[in-house]
Formats: C-alpha cells, sequence, structure tokens
C-alpha cells in the first residue's frame, strides 16, 4: 500500500458516506464516488483512483467496526479542511458529499449525520444551508 494522502481522505469521506450510513454502496453510489472524486481532482488518472479507492476500502475494513470508521471519518475530514481552504472549494466538498447521499434516492438518517459533520468540521454551518426531503438533500450556499 502506497503511503496515505490527502487523496485517500477524501475518497475515505466518500465511501463513508456512502456504506456507512446504510451499509451497502449501491452502484449509483460509486459512479458518484468517482465523479466527485474527478471533480475535486481532476489531475488523477482513472488508475491512480482505482488504486486510491483499492486502498481505502482495504483501511476501511481493517478499521474493523463502525466506531473506528467514523472515528477515521472525522480524522479525514480534518485533512480535507486544511487541503481546501477556500469556501468554494469546501462548498463543493459539502455538495459532493451531498450528492453521493443522494445517489441511491433515499436519504438515510446516517447519510444526513454524517454530512451535517462535514458542514460543522468544514466551517461552514453560517455559510450553507442542508434541505433534505426524503428522498433528496441539496446544499445551498446562504445569501
Amino acid at each position: 500500500m502506497s503511503d496515505w494522502t490527502q487523496n485517500h481522505d477524501l475518497v475515505y469521506a466518500f465511501v463513508c458516506v456512502s456504506f456507512l450510513a446504510d451499509g451497502e454502496v449501491d452502484e449509483s453510489e460509486k459512479e458518484a464516488m468517482r465523479g466527485n472524486v474527478k471533480v475535486m481532482l481532476p489531475d488523477m488518472t482513472d488508475d491512480e483512483y482505482n488504486q486510491v479507492e483499492a486502498e481505502v476500502i482495504d483501511k476501511f475494513i481493517e478499521l474493523g467496526d463502525e466506531n473506528a470508521r467514523f472515528d477515521h471519518y472525522g480524522t479525514s475530514l480534518g485533512t480535507l479542511k486544511g487541503m481546501f481552504s477556500s469556501d468554494e472549494d469546501r462548498f463543493k466538498v459539502v455538495k459532493n458529499l451531498a450528492y453521493i447521499a443522494r445517489a441511491d434516492e433515499f436519504i438515510h438518517e446516517n447519510e444526513m449525520k454524517m454530512v451535517e459533520q462535514a458542514v460543522s468540521a468544514l466551517d461552514m454551518t453560517d455559510k450553507v444551508n442542508l434541505v433534505k426531503t426524503e428522498s433528496t438533500l441539496f446544499v445551498d450556499l446562504k445569501t
């Protein structure tokens, strides 16, 4: 395994919102993760993404239980706060997490909590509104 990087933390956050919320990752969520990583890290190649994703999944499994995985999610969010320092980039992270959460057309309670945690960890609480229905979750900039 290569060294853990900020790119791993981004993919890990996406995997967590996808899997930890409801215990499964469907194809729409996988596509959403890959697409959102490409938005945030446009220079990452498909091969690099595949390697990072495999290493993230190995780490996820290695952590063993939900508490350890949630703790690492918080750590990854802290790294992302440093990696994406502008409000615009942090907004994109939150928006992409919401996109992954709604990819399967159902917003699980845990997905909502994890997106809310990201908003807080990225210091975006006063800057964004989360708008949730049963099947969707949108993130809007406060005006």
